[in-house]
């Protein structure tokens, strides 16, 4: 496969879950401000998809319709929704030739409707309906990728894509959250804000995960239990390196991706979140891991895309 196809493929996948992704955030912290004593949600959502500073260019102010406008239509911000979709749309076309034809004409269909969108006609018809619109809408692409894409080389790519945006979202949602609803040196027991904790689990699609896991109201250890070790949960970062193993291994038995990959998995189905508190913070633990997912991104890139 040419290194320019892998390429497009792998960021066509990864453009479609971050706008999933960042969707799924927005959501959360819409919901948490229609609460009595909410809307301490939005600061968060521009440090998890890491566009502090380009927000801080365009806006004095941090507003709710200012975060919303920024992060669902901004052009210039590349985690966008908008720019997210754009980005997918135009990476599907790049290599219509070897896609199937359903999945570009949904992903066009999605940019089409989404370009005749704006911030009042959302406010009017409701976030809500628009948020569920997204995911709708890139489900059902992803599901095309797993349905209708032989699996060959480029649907290795189209996974590992998703599965490395996805480990990267859910360190960095963790990060942020945890720290944001249980200051380090509290403990558990008694500092439950019960619909905090449920709009960070809602906001991974994993309310219904953890209460099958657990059986239980929302613990923050758990919760942090579930999202990094987890290999049963989807969004866990267990579950997605050992998809993206399982691809790389599928292209070649002998890159330094794979052999990079494999290590942390290891980690990850033998960790607990016990062993990691009692060499470092957690927080130090999941800088490292988005770190170390970038690098791996970016061997992925050099092994396969050059």
């Amino acid at each position: 496969m040419l290194s320019r196809t892998a390429d497009n493929i792998y960021w066509m996948a990864r453009m479609v879950e971050r706008a999933q992704d960042i969707v799924r955030l927005l959501e959360a912290a819409y919901r948490m401000e229609q609460l009595p004593g909410g809307g301490a949600g939005w600061d968060p959502i521009l440090t998890i998809s890491g566009q502090i500073e380009g927000y801080k260019a365009k806006y004095d102010k941090l507003t709710s319709k200012n975060v919303l406008n920024f992060m669902i239509f901004d052009a210039d911000n590349p985690s966008s929704v908008f720019s997210c979709i754009r980005a997918g749309r135009e990476n599907t076309r790049s290599e219509r030739s070897i896609l199937p034809e359903d999945m570009f004409e949904s992903i066009n269909t999605t940019w089409i409707e989404m370009q005749g969108l704006y911030y009042d006609s959302l406010e009017r018809r409701g976030f809500r309906e628009f948020f569920e619109w997204v995911k709708d809408r890139t489900e059902l692409f992803r599901g095309q990728t797993v349905s209708l894409m032989v699996y060959d080389d480029a649907f290795q790519f189209a996974r590992m894509g998703t599965y490395i945006e996805r480990a990267d979202f859910t360190a960095r949602l963790l990060d942020v959250k945890y720290h944001i609803l249980l200051p380090p040196d509290a403990a558990d027991k008694g500092l439950i804000d019960y619909y905090q904790w449920g709009e960070l689990l809602r906001s991974v699609g994993g309310w219904h995960a953890y209460r099958s896991i657990y059986k239980e109201s929302p613990v923050p250890s758990k919760i942090a239990e579930m999202l990094i070790f987890s290999p049963v949960f989807p969004r866990a970062m267990n579950s997605a390196y050992g998809e993206i193993v399982t691809s790389l291994g599928a292209l070649s038995a002998n890159t330094k991706s794979l052999k990079l990959a494999s290590q942390e998995h290891a980690f990850l189905r033998t960790g607990t979140l016990a062993g990691i508190l009692k060499s470092r913070s957690l927080h130090d633990f999941l800088t490292d891991f988005v770190g170390f997912t970038a690098n791996l991104s970016d061997q992925i890139r050099s092994d396969f895309m050059r």
